[in-house]
């Protein structure tokens, strides 16, 4: 595998940009979940701690998308970048879609 075949680092993403995303998928969260969530961080498992499933996690994505006006590809998107609200944040500010 080459530099090129590898994903995008967490460390190469706009820490700006991550901050949002973190921020808004913390404010997303009881909205997808229909439910309140307490003390949500960076560091917070989204399916353990939180219960988010596969369907969730799809809205979650979707509504990102919405409230950001952004594209985020999701062919590489695995269950592993729904580990943390962290994770997630990185994986969407890794693969943004831009317009050609």
């Amino acid at each position: 595998m080459t530099e090129q075949d590898t994903a995008p680092s967490a460390a190469a993403a706009d820490p700006a940009l991550r901050d949002r995303l973190v921020d808004s998928i913390r404010e997303l969260l009881p909205h997808v979940l229909k439910r309140e969530v307490a003390e949500v961080t960076a560091d917070t498992e989204l399916m353990d701690a939180l219960g988010l499933s596969s369907t969730t996690g799809l809205e979650l994505v979707l509504e990102l998308e919405e409230r950001l006006e952004l594209e985020i590809s999701v062919e590489e998107l695995g269950r592993d970048d729904f580990g943390t609200v962290g994770s997630l944040a990185d994986y969407v500010a890794g693969n943004l879609l831009t317009e050609a």
